[in-house]
């Protein structure tokens, strides 16, 4: 009876560290996780440009790949955004009501994107998180050994943030994306910083036609286009978190631009 007992309490007790510990990995992969990444991944510095893409036996294919988000990032921070107004200057009662519309043009010109990939030289690549990171350059250009060496950084003040920051000469906007895949986290935290400044120029232009008393000078707003260009990829910021086995990534991005 004795050694009846006595295997109860040890099977109860194998049982409870079983759960114990299936309990405690359950907390361990839904946390985040902060990757030792090289310096120029978060803070890229000028004339160069970051792409990513899915780790991969063929060295080639995935570099290409990186080399294809790289530049269509660089065309697009280059110059991406038209802010078209397409209110019909013909109609007197619009222009009196000072009601316009906008049409914001989010992609970049394709020759463009295809001269800068052409131009296009990896200066520095790492491997991480199953990912691919290259760093290049259209001077060939030699990054910083300071850059190279991996670190993990403080989480920035905005991070996990949506902001847009207004300075006498500056436009900065701080945005948050996560995906199950770190290229569409990184692109569309770009896209979205991007389209939050073309906003913030379109509320200026339609507040010059408010403000604009003469129907002439109106016709004349409605009739010209603004162009965004010279965006920068100021930061950029990564982190990783584990829900049912399944990875995530959150991507931060401070993008800004001159006013």
């Amino acid at each position: 009876m004795r050694k009846l007992i006595i295997l109860l309490l040890s099977l109860f007790v194998i049982v409870g560290c079983a759960t114990q510990n299936k309990i405690y990995r359950q907390k361990a992969q839904d946390v985040f996780e902060i990757p030792s990444l090289p310096k120029w991944v978060n803070s890229t510095p000028d004339y160069f440009v970051v792409g990513i893409s899915r780790k991969s036996m063929n060295h080639d294919d995935m570099k290409d790949s990186a080399k294809q988000m790289a530049a269509i990032m660089e065309s697009r921070n280059h110059a991406s955004y038209t802010i078209e107004k397409y209110a019909s200057t013909s109609n007197e009662e619009i222009l009196k009501s000072n009601v316009t519309q906008f049409k914001l043009n989010v992609s970049s010109s394709p020759q463009q994107t295809e001269h800068i990939y052409d131009s296009l030289i990896l200066v520095d690549s790492t491997e991480a998180l199953g990912y691919f990171f290259g760093l290049f350059s259209m001077a060939s250009s030699e990054v910083q050994s300071s850059d190279k060496k991996g670190y993990i950084q403080r989480l920035p003040e905005y991070y996990d943030i949506d902001k847009l920051m207004i300075s006498n000469n500056t436009i900065t906007c701080f945005k948050t994306e996560s995906s199950a895949s770190l290229v569409h986290a990184w692109e569309k935290a770009a896209e979205e910083a991007r389209f939050e400044i073309a906003k913030y120029f379109e509320k200026q232009v339609q507040s010059v036609i408010i403000n604009t008393d003469e129907i002439t000078e109106k016709r004349i707003a409605l009739e010209t286009a603004e162009k965004l260009s010279q965006m920068k990829l100021k930061a950029s910021y990564i982190t990783t978190e584990l829900k049912d086995n399944l990875r995530f990534f959150k991507v931060y991005h401070e993008m800004e631009i001159a006013k």
